[in-house]
């Protein structure tokens, strides 16, 4: 009993296996030839590394080639780049071409894919390809580039500043103040000392100062004089008195 149970389950395993949606199963690795770089009407030069993809389910190899010509006809050379076998590349190095070993000018590349048991051929061209080393191509950049300055025309010879003297123009001296008028404004004049120093006088102050003394010896001498006579006079008068008793 156990046995005929047995069988009858893995019979319908095997059924159900048989007639499952494709969904069920592991997905197959199909078969793909891509250059993704270079593509189709670049201009390239120096090291070149061909990118791509080259996958089969059951992969025997496969090849990179070059070929002179803008298009691949029955009469182009093909040159082989690499050829790898029981290899997949997935976005990966395909090949690595040195552009400088041929002449520039345009070229083809043709990356085939085989696998075992497969008739087919799995090719894909790259077309219109320019190789010129001769004037490399430059990658333009972002960054901005400063413009040089434009150079400054001279005309005929750089003329030499020539240094005029002009003439001494004279001080002017201030106007002279009457005596005993005395002014607000002083005139300020330095004497030089020793040391390299210097000592601001006032003239009007000086002036002033000097009239005031004069006028104070002038009175002091009126004084004295006046004393004098005073004492003159007493003598005289009294050399009378004593001459004239009888007065």
């Amino acid at each position: 009993m156990h046995k005929r149970t047995l069988a009858v389950g893995t019979a319908l395993v095997v059924i159900l296996l048989a007639v499952a949606p494709p969904g069920w199963a592991a997905p197959q690795l199909q078969a793909r030839s891509v250059i993704a770089y270079p593509a189709d009407g670049m201009t390239v030069s120096g090291v070149v590394e061909i990118t791509g993809v080259a996958t089969h389910p059951n992969i025997e190899w496969y090849d990179v080639s070059y070929a002179a010509g803008a298009e691949p006809t029955g009469g182009s050379q093909w040159v082989p780049l690499a050829h790898v076998e029981n290899a997949q590349v997935e976005d990966g190095v395909l090949a690595t071409w040195d552009t400088a070993s041929v002449p520039d000018g345009p070229y083809s590349l043709a990356l085939t894919v085989k696998g075992r048991d497969d008739p087919l051929y799995y090719q894909q061209f790259v077309t219109r390809l320019m190789v010129n080393n001769a004037q490399p191509v430059v990658t333009p950049t972002l960054e901005t580039s400063t413009p040089e300055p434009m150079p400054t025309a001279v005309i005929g010879p750089t003329p030499t500043p020539v240094s005029v003297e002009q003439p001494a123009t004279p001080t002017p001296r201030p106007s002279p103040t009457p005596r005993g008028e005395v002014t607000e404004e002083a005139i300020p004049s330095s004497i030089e000392e020793e040391g390299g120093g210097g000592v601001l006088l006032d003239a009007d102050k000086l002036r002033a100062a000097f009239c005031t003394g004069g006028l104070i010896t002038a009175l002091l001498f009126l004084l004295w004089c006046l004393y004098l006579l005073a004492k003159a006079g007493v003598r005289w008068y009294l050399r009378q008195r004593t001459s004239a008793p009888w007065k």
